[in-house]
């Protein structure tokens, strides 16, 4: 199995590297990476095993969506009245004279799924929120950033009033689950959410 980042800098590694050119850490040993020894990572069957993985709480991770929401909410908002403007006697996003409210809502997913999905994305699993409170969105089984299809599926509902609902099947359905899985959409996007 090749990484794709190197678990000790982050540093984006080559196909089959053996050294990061990053940090300069053995990556065929994968044990100790971090110089302490709570921290060791096995390989066995294409799955790492970190002991040191500690992941995320509930209120942790509701003040990282509530951070996020108040940045997609000043965005969109300042699109929505940018955009559809109530002032213009025929405006095209509004072709009925609904105002900024009666449009706003899809436009308002689609910014707040395309800034959920592109920080994750392109930021390591991580968007503001997320690291303002030193969380990152990996995948459940290698600990690594996952993919670009997996971070879009997590992202789905995020933006919507239907993250309520998918809080409240996960929390059910996940009830004791170890790696603290709250949402049905990380069953789904097989990642989890860990303390950076």
């Amino acid at each position: 199995m090749s990484l794709k980042f190197c678990p000790k800098c982050g540093y984006k590694l080559e196909p089959d590297a053996t050294f990061c050119q990053g940090c300069g850490v053995d990556l065929r040993t994968r044990t100790d990476i971090s110089g302490s020894n709570s921290e060791k990572q096995t390989i066995s069957t294409g799955v790492i095993k970190k002991e040191g993985v500690e992941y995320a709480d509930f209120f942790p991770r509701l003040i990282a969506l509530l951070i996020d929401v108040i940045i997609i909410g000043i965005i969109s908002s300042s699109l929505s009245f940018a955009i559809l403007v109530p002032w213009i006697p025929f405006n095209i996003f509004d072709p009925f004279g609904g105002g900024v409210w009666s449009v706003s809502f899809p436009f308002n997913w689609l910014i707040g799924f395309l800034y959920s999905w592109a920080m994750e994305t392109y930021n390591q699993g991580q968007t503001v929120g997320k690291i303002a409170l030193g969380l990152r969105t990996v995948d459940e089984k290698t600990f690594q950033p996952t993919t670009s299809k997996n971070y879009a599926i997590n992202n789905l509902l995020k933006p919507s009033g239907l993250i309520i609902l998918d809080f409240i099947i996960g929390i059910v359905k996940n009830s004791g689950d170890p790696n603290k899985r709250l949402r049905i959409m990380q069953n789904v996007s097989e990642t989890v959410v860990i303390k950076t």
